[in-house]
């Protein structure tokens, strides 16, 4: 890893008011290019408008309208864009995608793999848990619920994943918000010795927060004042780089899942 700087994003998007909410996503690529910001992550299903019984009237293939435009914007600002689609599957249900649009003009995506209870009768869910990765860091997406399987950060911090964008679309106060992060999302990131980012949707019931957490567990930054706004953050390699070189012996640095016992878990 590399130094990086990334940027987090509280927004409100309505559903199926695609335009607006790009247009709105646009400003956001804007500011954050002046900051010479690597990566920016916007909330699940940020384009499209998150509602399990209508998001999927506006679901559209990937790539498509909505990912072509955010695509030419990361070729033109140079930012790699993170940004959430309700993605069409032909005769099936749609999937929750997050899709990761390079600046080389790559378009990449996500499927959400685990679903919530709620969400399990109007969307399909996805069957890979990828890494991507650019010059200066790799990086996994995991969506809002699966943040309560600690076995996929796990998962993907062993594929080699330094930086973990977790978007979501989340119904809880500012407070509740932040008093559930702060139970689970550093222990995510000290477990796995990994970095952690998260962003939540607003309007509605969506209460928004963003957060970032560091690969030794510590909140580097957090925000829950139920505004829309972005966050921008330096993150520093120095810390990861020493407790994943191989040569590192330290008992209170280690790079934990590399210690796992998996054959214990076999049948």
């Amino acid at each position: 890893m590399k130094n990086l700087t990334i940027a987090l994003v509280q927004m409100e998007s309505e559903v199926g008011k695609i335009d607006a909410n790009l247009s709105k996503i646009k400003k956001y690529i804007d500011d954050a290019a002046l900051n010479q910001v690597d990566i920016i992550c916007f909330p699940e299903l940020s384009v499209t408008g998150y509602s399990p019984k209508n998001s999927p009237e506006y679901a559209e293939f990937l790539p498509g309208y909505s990912s072509k435009i955010l695509s030419q914007w990361s070729q033109d600002k140079k930012i790699t864009i993170l940004a959430g689609i309700c993605e069409k599957n032909h005769n099936l249900n749609p999937y929750i995608t997050q899709v990761i649009c390079m600046t080389d003009g790559n378009i990449y995506k996500y499927r959400k793999t685990h679903l919530a209870p709620h969400e399990v009768a109007f969307f399909s869910p996805g069957y890979e848990l990828l890494v991507f990765e650019i010059p200066q860091v790799r990086f996994a997406v995991e969506i809002c619920w699966e943040l309560h399987f600690p076995q996929i950060t796990t998962f993907l911090s062993l594929q080699g994943a330094e930086l973990i964008f977790c978007p979501y679309a989340s119904a809880r106060t500012p407070k509740d918000r932040q008093q559930s992060w702060h139970v689970f999302l550093p222990a995510r990131a000290y477990d796995n010795r990994v970095f952690i980012a998260s962003c939540n949707s607003l309007g509605q019931d969506f209460g928004g927060g963003l957060l970032v957490c560091d690969p030794e567990g510590n909140i580097v930054v957090e925000d829950y004042q139920g505004k829309e706004s972005m966050t921008i953050v330096k993150l520093d390699p120095t810390s990861i780089e020493t407790i994943r070189d191989s040569n590192n012996q330290s008992l209170f640095q280690s790079y934990y899942p590399k210690f796992l016992r998996n054959d214990l878990f076999k049948k």
